[in-house]
C-alpha cells in the first residue's frame, strides 16, 4: 500500500509541477497554433518589427527581405522578395516602392517569382495569387485562378504563353489579351508509389489539415482545449491556498469554491475524453523541426486513405519551381520531392534525376540556369551548380564537388541561401537568411537598405509562426533554442501521460469501491 502511494504522488508530481512551469507556454503555443492554421483570415495583420529581438529586424537583406531582381532597363532593377516589390534606380539611389495594387497586409507583398516577359510584360507570384502589372496606371491587377489553390510558386515563359505553378497544379495562359486558363496535367514520375513524405503526414495531422477545414478547426478545438485545461488547472492549484486563507477571515467564499469545483471536474472529464488527440498534437508537433525533424525528413509512408493527401494528383503540394532548358529541350522540375526532367511537352513521364543538389524541407528558394549551361540551385541548405547533363554539383561557394553525407545529418547548412541576383555587370549577389547579401569579389557594392524598407513590418502570422517555432526565443537561448520544441513537446506528454495514468487509477478506485 506504501509503495502504491509513493507512486501516487510521484504521478501528481508530475503532472502538476511540469505543468506550472510550461503553462504560459501551452498557452502562447495554442493562440499562435489557431493563427497559423488559417493564415488567409489573418493575412491583413502585421506586427511593429520594432519590437521584436533584432534578430527578426531586416538588416543588409537577411530574413528573406529578397528573392532576386528583374534588369528593367540600363539604370532600373525590380528587386521583390519578403519586403514586396521595390524598384532601385542606379543612377540616383533612389527607391520606389511598387506595391500599389497589392492587398493590405504584409504576408500579401510576399513575392515568390516576379518575371518580365520579352514583350515588356511584368507579373508576380504571391502566396495568394497571380499579378499582372499594368504600367499605365502604375499598379498590380489579380488575375484570378481557376481553383482554389492560388499559391503561385513560380511563372515561365514558353513562347506566347506563361507556365504558371501553383503548389499542386500546373496552367498555361496568353501572356497577352484575356487570361484563360488550361490545365496543363503533369504525369506521375516513373516509377511512382504512390507514397508521401512522412514530414508532410505529420504536418497535415499536426495542422487537422489532413481532412481539410473539418481538420483545422477540429485542431483550433483542440488548441481551446488545452487553454482550457492549462487555465483550469491553474485554478485548482491555487484557488485551495485562496480558500484556505480567507477562511480565517472571511466565509463568504461559496463563489471561489464554486469554481475550483467546477474546474476540477470539467479539467478530468474533458481531459480524459481527448487525450489521446492531445498527445498525437503533442507528438506530431516535436518532429516538425530539428533536431527530431531530421529522423523523419528523408521518410515516406503511404497516403492516409480519403485524407487531402489521397486525391489522386501525384504531385499535391508537391510542386516548387521550373527552369526551361531550350538547348535540351527539357523542362526541369523542382518538388519537395527533389528534381525531375520531363520533355517541353509535358507528355512523358517525369524522371528523377541523379545525382542533384540537397535541398531543406524549407524547399527551393533558388532554381534558374547559369552559366556554361548549369542550373544553380539554392535552398537552407546551400547553393550549388549543377549540370545535370554531365551528372556534376559542385558547393557554388567553395567550388567543390558536392558528396552526401553519410547517416543522419542537419538539413540546414552554413549558408542558409534564399536569394540570387546577377546584375547588369554579370555582378553576382547571393542572399543569406542570417547574414543578408553576399557580394561577388568583382561585383558592384550592392545597395544598403534604406530606412522604409528596413522598418517594414512582419506579418502576424509569420509572428505567430517564429512563436510556433521557438525561433522567437534565439536572442535569450542562443544556439539553445532548438531544444526547445522537443523538450516543450516531452513536458507536455509527460503531463497528459502522469494525467491519464491518474485518472485511470482513480477509476479503478471507484470501481473497486
Amino acid at each position: 500500500m506504501g509503495s502504491k502511494r509513493r507512486k501516487r504522488r510521484w504521478m501528481k508530481r508530475l503532472h502538476k509541477w511540469p505543468s506550472l512551469v510550461i503553462a504560459f507556454f501551452i498557452i502562447l503555443w495554442a493562440f499562435s497554433g489557431i493563427i497559423l492554421n488559417h493564415r488567409h483570415t489573418f493575412s491583413s495583420l502585421d506586427v511593429n518589427s520594432k519590437i521584436l529581438p533584432s534578430e527578426h529586424h531586416y538588416k543588409n537583406w537577411n530574413n528573406a527581405a529578397l528573392r532576386g531582381g528583374v534588369q528593367m532597363d540600363a539604370n532600373n532593377v525590380w528587386f521583390y522578395g519578403n519586403i514586396g516589390v521595390w524598384q532601385y534606380d542606379e543612377l540616383d539611389g533612389s527607391w520606389k516602392d511598387r506595391r500599389n495594387g497589392l492587398p493590405a497586409g504584409a504576408d500579401h507583398h510576399k513575392i515568390n517569382c516576379l518575371i518580365r516577359t520579352s514583350g515588356d510584360e511584368i507579373y508576380a507570384g504571391t502566396r495568394f495569387g497571380l499579378y499582372h502589372y499594368n504600367k499605365a496606371e502604375a499598379v498590380w491587377n489579380v488575375i484570378a485562378i481557376p481553383h482554389h489553390d492560388s499559391h503561385v510558386v513560380d511563372i515561365l515563359e514558353m513562347k506566347d504563353s506563361l507556365l504558371v505553378m501553383t503548389r499542386s497544379h500546373l496552367w498555361m495562359t496568353p501572356i497577352y489579351g484575356d487570361h484563360e486558363f488550361i490545365y496543363v496535367p503533369i504525369p506521375a514520375p516513373r516509377g511512382y508509389d504512390n507514397k508521401v513524405g512522412l514530414f508532410k503526414t505529420m504536418w497535415v495531422i499536426h495542422s487537422g489539415e489532413i481532412y481539410g477545414i473539418a481538420g483545422k478547426l477540429l485542431v483550433d478545438a483542440v488548441a481551446a482545449i488545452f487553454i482550457f485545461l492549462t487555465i483550469s488547472g491553474l485554478i485548482y492549484f491555487f484557488f485551495p491556498r485562496i480558500i484556505k486563507k480567507r477562511k480565517k477571515k472571511d466565509r463568504n467564499i461559496k463563489r471561489i469554491a464554486f469554481w475550483n469545483k467546477w474546474s476540477i471536474k470539467w479539467h478530468n472529464k474533458i481531459g480524459i475524453w481527448l487525450v489521446l488527440i492531445l498527445i498525437i498534437t503533442t507528438f506530431t508537433g516535436m518532429f516538425l523541426r530539428p533536431p527530431l525533424l531530421i529522423a523523419i525528413a528523408s521518410g515516406r509512408v503511404s497516403k492516409i486513405p480519403y485524407s487531402v493527401l489521397d486525391d489522386g494528383n501525384p504531385w499535391y503540394d508537391k510542386l516548387r519551381k521550373l527552369v526551361y532548358d531550350e538547348s535540351g529541350e527539357k523542362i526541369y522540375l523542382a518538388t519537395s520531392e527533389g528534381i525531375y526532367s520531363l520533355d517541353n511537352k509535358l507528355i512523358t513521364p517525369p524522371e528523377y534525376v541523379n545525382p542533384q543538389p540537397p535541398v531543406s524541407v524549407m524547399g527551393y528558394n533558388v532554381f534558374g540556369l547559369h552559366s556554361g549551361g548549369s542550373i544553380l540551385v539554392g535552398s537552407f541548405s546551400g547553393i550549388f551548380a549543377w549540370d545535370p547533363a554531365n551528372h556534376v554539383v559542385l558547393d557554388y561557394i567553395s567550388g567543390q564537388p558536392y558528396r552526401s553525407p553519410e547517416g543522419m545529418s542537419s538539413p540546414i547548412s552554413a549558408n542558409m541561401i534564399t536569394g540570387y541576383f546577377l546584375d547588369i555587370n554579370d555582378g553576382e549577389h547571393i542572399f543569406d537568411y542570417n547574414n543578408g547579401v553576399m557580394s561577388s569579389r568583382h561585383a558592384k557594392k550592392f545597395p544598403p537598405m534604406p530606412e522604409q524598407i528596413s522598418s517594414s513590418r512582419m506579418p502576424l502570422w509569420n509572428f505567430a509562426l517564429e512563436l510556433h517555432t521557438a525561433r522567437l526565443f534565439k536572442p535569450m537561448l542562443g544556439d539553445f533554442y532548438i531544444l526547445f520544441i522537443p523538450l516543450f513537446g516531452l513536458s507536455t506528454l509527460l503531463i497528459l501521460i502522469s494525467g491519464l495514468v491518474l485518472w485511470i487509477r482513480k477509476y479503478k478506485r471507484g470501481r473497486r469501491s
